[in-house]
């Protein structure tokens, strides 16, 4: 069936949009800021599209919300864990230097809290929700739309949704106006607008999945490659509010939009590996960038930004691949040993996943 299969024009983006997000926080070495803050919206989009196609029949006929929450956590926790771990290295290199702005007290405290996907109260002169992992703080965001999701589904009217993301989409809007730029979200000043970020984006998702049918055909008719130029393009080029604010309303569903209907094209490989590097890209990527920062200041490298920033994301690329591997076969163990321990109840939906791969992104934000 067309809903069960692997969406590779939308892998493919939620890939670049992860590369864009690296960019971006390599600015302080390249010496430039870029739109990839846009990225994380866009990941909200597929990231509610992607649920609805694979949970939204399920949890209708009678899939419990516990089993939903397994399920996710399989394949979110495992590299979301691994990203916290690194940056719990970088943490107790830098309180080695005399670097810090964690007490160890703190910093333990930080990766318990991290570890349960809760915010950490503990900021010194750090602003970040989640100071060990900074970008961890829109997967804690995404883990909170999944639950919502499925304990209120039964209620999850199209009204409703249109609903909530209506009044979220104006209250983001606003504030990108007001502040110049959609980067919030990732502090504690501006954790109300990263909750409606998401609270407008993954609605969004949803009703675009569920009304995929009125996507016009002609869409699909766009090279995969151009959307993925395009998305690039935005992403890379210098940060504008209108752009922002247009890129959020109009940009984003239009990209999912086209990048179903696109869901057609052959099993490119270089599509498979933008999907399959992605999430383990935005895990792994955010600590180290702190170390890279540091070395270019204290060594003076600052000419050397570019050639650094490029040899950075080449390098958390094929990081990124290898974990990718180990994450399949970690998740494919997990499924197993849940599944052995459990009997789905005959008037119960099965916990295997949709045939194939699971459709499109895995919830980067």
């Amino acid at each position: 069936m067309q809903d069960r299969r692997r969406y590779l024009a939308l892998d493919a983006m939620r890939g670049i949009a992860a590369i864009a997000v690296v960019w971006f926080h390599l600015h302080r070495v390249l010496g430039y800021d870029c739109a990839g803050p846009l990225a994380v919206d866009l990941f909200f989009v597929l990231s509610g599209f992607v649920v609805a196609a694979a949970y939204d029949r399920p949890l209708a006929e009678g899939m419990t919300v516990g089993d939903f929450a397994r399920r996710r956590l399989i394949r979110m926790y495992p590299l979301f864990l691994a990203g916290l771990f690194v940056g719990l290295g970088v943490q107790l290199l830098l309180m080695a230097a005399g670097h810090s702005k964690l007490s160890g007290l703190e910093t333990l405290a930080s990766f318990v809290l991290a570890a349960l996907w809760i915010p950490s109260p503990f900021n010194g002169s750090l602003d970040f929700t989640f100071p060990l992992d900074g970008p961890a703080w829109s997967l804690s965001f995404e883990i909170v739309a999944n639950l919502l999701f499925a304990i209120f589904h039964r209620r999850l009217s199209d009204r409703l949704l249109m609903l909530v993301a209506g009044i979220s989409g104006a209250v983001v809007t606003a504030a990108v106006l007001t502040q110049g730029t959609i980067n919030f979200g990732w502090s504690w000043q501006t954790i109300d607008l990263g909750f409606a970020r998401v609270m407008f984006s993954f609605p969004l998702g949803v009703l675009l999945y569920r009304h995929r049918h009125l996507i016009p055909a002609s869409l699909g008719r766009i090279p995969p490659s151009l959307l993925l130029a395009g998305l690039g393009a935005v992403l890379l080029l210098p940060e504008r509010a209108p752009v922002d604010v247009l890129f959020l309303l109009v940009g984003s569903p239009l990209l999912v939009a086209a990048g179903f209907r696109s869901a057609t094209i052959g099993d490119e490989a270089a599509f498979h590996l933008l999907g399959d590097i992605s999430y383990p890209v935005y895990a792994l990527h955010g600590p180290p960038v702190f170390l890279l920062e540091g070395s270019v200041k204290l060594l003076h490298l600052e000419r050397w930004g570019l050639p650094l920033a490029l040899a950075y994301v080449v390098a958390i690329v094929l990081v990124a691949h290898r974990a990718a591997i180990g994450d399949a076969r970690l998740r494919a163990t997990l499924t197993r040993y849940l599944a052995a321990g459990r009997r789905t109840p005959s008037n119960a939906p099965a916990l295997a996943p949709p045939a194939g791969r699971e459709p499109a992104t895995q919830e980067l934000s």
